[in-house]
C-alpha cells in the first residue's frame, strides 16, 4: 500500500538534505519515525518553555459567589 503525505516545502527540503547527509532516503526516515512512533519508542509531544502567566479577573460579587459554590461542590467531591 502507498500513502501519500503532504509536507511543507521547507520542511521537506530540509529533511532531505539532513537524509542525504546521512546517506538515507526521505521515505526511510518517514517509514523509522512511523514505525518507531507506532511501536511506542517515540512520543509526539510539546513542552512549555515558559512559565504560565497568571491572569487576574475581576469579577462580580454574584459572580464570585457562583464561583466559590462550585469549588465548594468540587471539593465535597474530591473527598
Amino acid at each position: 500500500m502507498v500513502t501519500t503525505i503532504a509536507v511543507d516545502k521547507d520542511i521537506r527540503d530540509k529533511a532531505a538534505q539532513k537524509a542525504k547527509t546521512d546517506r538515507i532516503s526521505v521515505s526511510a526516515v518517514v517509514r523509522i519515525l512511523l514505525l518507531d512512533y507506532a511501536d511506542g519508542k517515540i512520543q509526539i509531544g510539546t513542552k512549555m518553555r515558559e512559565e504560565p502567566k497568571v491572569e487576574t479577573i475581576e469579577v462580580d460579587q454574584e459572580t464570585q459567589n457562583m464561583m466559590n459554590t462550585i469549588i465548594s461542590e468540587w471539593k465535597k467531591t474530591k473527598k
